[in-house]
């Protein structure tokens, strides 16, 4: 009886919000179809074809038992459009092994609805009784999701299919029956929209020489949220024109209140290093926040001076020099410590060099991660790198903005892109002992970064005497005399970058402490110890 009164106030409760919002949403439908959608239309300059359509519902459409460890076969679970009733029985079957009692299922839910949801789950209340009818402590069972979070979104017409995960640990081997449903707590994301717009036919004075430099430009932006929303502005010329305030500065993000229209004044501004080849432009004005991006507010005409086109020409660019820096970090587990800069020759008679871009390519990759200089420096530090084989192409861009088309950089058999061979480049290097006894214990650490100092410690075994009836135990003596190559060149005794200095304890543990000063390569040791 406590199953069916908890359900229909669930549907009860379901039911008044659907009445309440379908009844909100014919009036909001029916409005807007015969008044607002002309004026909204008019407002935001609004083109293309809208349809109205039945609102579905969100409802788990299917659950399945896929798999299982001491469940009884009838344990077929059945569903609402919000809650499951599993119908589980857990059960040893005679003579197995398994000694885990689980059920696994896969859930599907479908949003047939115009909105997002949030999901979660009703608080799972299952009353458990063994053989014997007895209750059983409901905390022997719990459950994990896999494909899904709590607090996940499920959007508007999709659908999620997740996997549930039943463990039971009871104390004895038994039969046990799970009685109880499992609901879903779905809940409504915010709805609504964020549109602007620029006025038709909007034409800005941007010429230099008529020292027009800034215009003013309205944008008219509507919040259908019951909550404010931030928003952002952009422009899609960025090479020619930026967006900003009345003080010239880049355009923040900016806020509008609850179901409002509001006429938001931003200005366009010339980017002064830009190069003009036509008298003007046509770029649109985008929108975006949280829940939207790159929303089109429509096209704006801006009048500049159009200039001479008296540099198509990229930089020419040869002779990539590629050095191998040391290590960012000592950490020898962490392996994004490489580095490299990389230098080269750019040339631009004409109008010069704007920037530079560096395409790095991993192994066989045909895909490369590129990056760009901040000025006309022909010099580039990458970081972040893994030890592997790396090769690179770099090619510029002039003052006027041309730069190498795409054919050309694919090929990178021009002058205006030049690439290197691919090598390999290594920041961990290991230590070893080349041990010519066994009276050697163990060196540790067993590995260093590039140009990094480390101090080994050499470990000798132990031997034992026997004196007067009594056993002694004691340590091999180190040898003084050792050797160390890095990279298979010996290395000498000092402490400067590529030496090293050793000393060994003439008491206690006796070890000795080698220290290896700017490492760039493998390290292996030959030492001895004797008593």
């Amino acid at each position: 009886m406590k199953k069916k009164s908890m359900k229909e106030k669930i549907n009860d409760k379901k039911t008044i919000k659907i009445n309440i919002a379908m009844s909100i949403l014919l009036v909001v439908v029916l409005s807007f179809i015969s008044l607002g959608y002309a004026l909204y239309g008019q407002t935001l300059n609004i083109t293309g074809s809208y349809t109205f359509g039945l609102q579905g519902k969100i409802a788990i459409t299917d659950i399945t038992l896929t798999s299982s460890k001491n469940v009884r076969s009838d344990s077929i679970p059945e569903f609402t459009d919000d809650s499951v009733d599993f119908n589980l029985t857990f059960e040893k079957a005679e003579g197995s092994t398994e000694p885990n009692y689980q059920a696994v299922y896969s859930i599907t839910i479908d949003n047939g609805t115009f909105y997002n949801y949030d999901f979660n789950l009703a608080n799972f209340q299952p009353i458990i009784k063994n053989s014997s009818g007895v209750n059983v402590d409901p905390s022997y069972l719990n459950y994990t999701l896999e494909g899904i979070n709590l607090g996940d979104s499920i959007p508007a017409g999709e659908s999620v299919t997740f996997t549930l995960i039943m463990d039971f640990t009871p104390e004895e081997d038994d039969t046990y029956s799970v009685d109880g449903e499992m609901g879903t707590d779905l809940v409504e994301q915010p709805h609504g929209t964020v549109l602007g717009s620029v006025p038709e036919n909007f034409e800005g004075n941007l010429k230099k020489s008529e020292d027009k430099n800034i215009v003013e430009l309205p944008v008219t932006v509507i919040n259908s949220y019951q909550t404010p929303r931030t928003f952002s502005l952009q422009i899609t010329d960025t090479s020619h024109f930026q967006l900003v305030d009345s003080n010239g500065n880049a355009l923040s993000s900016l806020t509008i209140n609850a179901g409002t229209t509001q006429v938001f004044t931003i200005y366009v501004k010339r980017v002064e290093t830009a190069k003009f080849l036509s008298a003007s432009f046509t770029p649109n004005i985008q929108l975006s926040y949280a829940e939207g991006s790159n929303i089109n507010c429509g096209s704006i005409t801006l009048l500049v001076d159009e200039e001479d086109d008296d540099d198509i020409t990229p930089p020419e660019v040869s002779n990539i020099t590629v050095t191998t820096n040391d290590a960012t970090s000592e950490t020898t587990t962490n392996n994004n410590v490489g580095s490299v800069t990389l230098n080269w020759t750019g040339i631009d008679a004409e109008s010069g060099v704007e920037k530079y871009y560096v395409i790095l390519y991993k192994g066989n990759n045909a895909t490369g991660t590129t990056y760009e200089t901040a000025d006309s420096n022909p010099q580039l530090t990458i970081t972040g790198l893994e030890d592997g084989n790396y090769w690179f192409k770099v090619y510029g861009e002039n003052k006027q903005h041309y730069k190498p088309s795409a054919s050309e950089i694919e090929s990178c058999n021009n002058n205006y892109c030049s690439k290197t061979t691919s090598s390999s480049y290594t920041w961990h290097f290991t230590i070893i002992l080349s041990d010519n006894s066994s009276n050697i214990k163990s060196i540790s650490p067993t590995a260093v970064n590039r140009g990094k100092n480390v101090t080994v410690t050499i470990s000798p075994n132990t031997y034992t005497d026997q004196q007067c009836g009594q056993t002694t135990t004691n340590y091999y003596t180190i040898s003084t005399s050792i050797t160390v190559t890095m990279g298979g060149t010996r290395m000498t005794s000092g402490n400067g970058r590529g030496q090293y200095q050793f000393s060994r304890t003439t008491s206690g543990n006796y070890n000795g402490t080698l220290n290896l000063y700017g490492v760039t390569g493998n390290i292996e040791i030959t030492a001895t110890a004797s008593k």
